[in-house]
């Protein structure tokens, strides 16, 4: 019946903390669907329970004491507490000789029960010792203990319904071991040290043995002891628990190996009884467990549901929201915000650079703090750009980041971002041209190439000659940094402009440099009249100043018969109106077209129309603006001589010029 009981009570303590072990380990996978609820912080928690203690010694076997302890914990964080407890029960094992080692306990002590013969043994023959059915009777020692302990708790998963702790600390034990030293009644003194049936004994009359009597010192049942634990919490309320706890503790100093009563101090005194082969050699410390189950009563502390960290009084104060760990939803807890990073728990972004508080936590960046690096660049905008929040310049150029992007456009990730050979700040700061564009002046020349020409990459005309760089270099071979090349007193581009050669002084060969001749592509019209402008010209219509009102018959401007088709004679006459206007260059005219009265009032005023809008193409063709022009057709309405008679019909056929302003 009793080795039954033994064995049901082994088989709970096994299966209990191979069911504790393996909760912890399952307890991390889970963890993130359990919701926070409370905080341990500065709550008093009192707690009891019983459970199982198990020795480990020199006489291991499967048996197992009993034990009851209550403990009070107080939690400075979440996650790090203090404990103080104590406890008693007794410790249970078995001196018998196991079967499976039934050869090696033999020769571990020796008995002598008044012996029936077997006093003396062959060398190494203990098989009528290890055969005895005495030496395999079970005799267990039932011995007691006390203890007390202070530990260090670290929660592994704080402020969740379930959590695993580890734990250790320092505590004293105290233990009563019932093999005392005494005296028999036959006055042979015994070491009272169970094997067997009997207790061992030694006899000290005997001449044969010197010293058996082994004396065990008064406080070697007091040791220091080092308990490491692991532990289950399961919250049942927000005040309420069940605990586990599992133990082993190691003892020290002297007597630590005496728990079973059998230890180096009594192996000493059987060797000097002569017989070393009956003793066992060790000089390992003695050590015990203990499994527990238990209640826990929480105590004080402040309520707060979320479990983020802060207690709820503590958020209604501040505005964050008491059951919602994150108020602002940005990925930190409120107590992290406001305790770890100190950041606002009412706003996503605290310091409004377009990153979230987490993401800032996430990326190393300080979340009160919109620009780390101080560079221009607020945390959001150098993610968005690439560049580095803990640098300012994250290309080296000499530009802060915050520069390139704001200020001139640039690549902060690129020393010359439009890759024209000059480096951005070189750009900005000596050339003051574009880092942005290859051909910051737009004159088909990179900025890199001007460098070498020696223009400026900023300007497209650097000698301001009225020719781009680029076409300077690239179609006309001028030079660009000369506004005149031929050194005739007109820029290059004017003469490009004009048609003349800006390699020659005198493109036309009139003997008029092209700096002064008015037409340097055509050559000067030799004929008395303005010979030294460098034009062809022939006579004007009047040398005489011109006079707002004026009218000026164009005598020879004849058509075909009843058409508006110019004669040759006609060309010739116009152009002297046009040279008219050339000396005139902001005189404004109408061109009056007349007929004779031939034919019906509405066929010769729409001739006349005809015929007037017919000069006015020929003189815009020479080069006259448009709209200095104005034309009019009058019919037959004005004539200047009769019309009774072919001259005076010829007379009345006419194209007039009215200045109409000159100015």
């Amino acid at each position: 019946m009793k080795h039954t009981l033994l064995h049901i009570v082994r088989r709970v303590f096994v299966n209990g903390l191979i069911t504790v072990l393996l909760f912890c380990a399952a307890t991390p996978l889970r963890a993130q669907k359990v919701t926070y609820t409370w905080n341990p912080q500065h709550m008093l928690v009192f707690g009891a329970g019983g459970g199982l203690t198990k020795y480990f010694g020199e006489f291991m076997d499967q048996n197992y004491g009993g034990m009851g302890q209550a403990h009070v914990k107080y939690f400075i964080l979440p996650e790090l507490g203090f404990q103080i407890n104590g406890g008693l029960g007794n410790y249970v094992y078995n001196r018998r000789l196991r079967d499976q080692f039934k050869f090696a306990y033999a020769r571990q002590f020796y008995r002598d029960p008044r012996l029936v013969g077997l006093t003396e043994f062959p060398e190494g023959d203990f098989s009528e010792v290890a055969d005895n059915p005495l030496m395999r009777n079970p005799v267990l020692e039932v011995d007691k203990l006390w203890f007390a302990e202070a530990r260090v708790i670290v929660n592994l998963f704080p402020e969740r319904w379930v959590n695993a702790y580890i734990s250790t600390g320092v505590g004293m034990l105290r233990y009563e071991n019932s093999n005392a030293n005494r005296m028999l009644a036959d006055g042979r003194s015994v070491l009272n040290v169970g094997f067997g049936a009997e207790p061992f004994w030694v006899d000290t009359q005997s001449g044969e043995i010197a010293s058996g009597i082994s004396n065990i010192p008064a406080d070697a049942n007091t040791l220091p002891i080092i308990p490491v634990g692991l532990g289950l919490d399961i919250m049942i309320t927000e005040q309420v628990a069940f605990n586990a706890d599992v133990t082993y503790r190691f003892l020290i100093g002297d007597g630590a190996d005496m728990m079973d009563g059998f230890g180096e101090i009594v192996q000493e005194n059987f060797n000097a009884a002569g017989r070393v082969d009956r003793t066992k050699s060790t000089e390992n410390a003695d050590s015990w467990g203990s499994f527990s189950l238990g209640f826990e009563i929480y105590l004080f502390g402040h309520k707060d549901k979320d479990g983020d960290g802060l207690s709820d009084t503590h958020e209604e104060s501040i505005g964050t929201d008491p059951l919602n760990p994150d108020t602002d939803g940005d990925g930190l807890t409120d107590d992290e915000e406001i305790e770890l990073y100190g950041t606002d728990p009412l706003k996503t972004d605290t310091d409004d650079d377009r990153l979230t508080d987490a993401e800032e936590v996430a990326k190393q960046t300080d979340p009160r703090k919109a620009d780390t690096d101080e560079d221009g660049l607020t945390e959001g905008e150098e993610f968005a750009h690439g560049t580095d929040p803990f640098d300012k310049d994250s290309d080296k150029d000499g530009l802060s980041d915050g520069e390139e992007v704001h200020r001139w456009r640039s690549d902060p990730l690129r020393t010359d971002s439009d890759a024209d050979g000059l480096p951005d700040p070189d750009e900005v700061r000596i050339h003051k041209s574009d880092p942005r564009s290859r051909d910051t002046d737009a004159d088909g020349l990179e900025d890199g190439r001007e460098l070498e020409l020696g223009t400026d990459p900023s300007h497209a005309d650097s000698d301001a000659d009225g020719l781009s760089d680029g076409d300077e270099i690239l179609k006309h071979q001028t030079d660009p940094l000369k506004s005149d090349s031929d050194g005739d007193g007109k820029t290059d581009g004017e003469e490009i402009g004009s048609g003349s050669n800006p390699f020659d002084r005198d493109s036309d060969g009139d003997g008029i440099s092209d700096g002064e001749d008015l037409c340097p592509s055509e050559k000067e019209t030799i004929n008395g009249y303005r010979d030294d402008d460098g034009c062809p010209d022939g006579e004007p219509l009047t040398r005489e100043p011109l006079t707002v009102g004026q009218t000026i018959v164009l005598e020879g401007v004849e058509f075909e018969e009843g058409s508006a088709t110019l004669t040759a004679i006609a060309r010739n006459t116009l152009r002297a109106a046009v040279q008219t206007l050339r000396d005139n260059p902001t005189a404004r005219v109408e061109i009056g077209g007349h007929t004779d009265d031939r034919g019906s009032a509405s066929s010769n005023q729409e001739l006349s129309q005809l015929r007037a809008e017919s000069v006015k193409l020929f003189i815009v063709s020479e080069g006259i603006d448009v709209s200095r022009l104005e034309v009019r057709g009058y019919g037959e309405e004005m004539p200047r001589s009769s019309n009774g008679s072919a001259r005076g019909r010829a007379r009345n056929r006419r194209i007039e010029f009215k200045v109409l302003s000159l100015n």
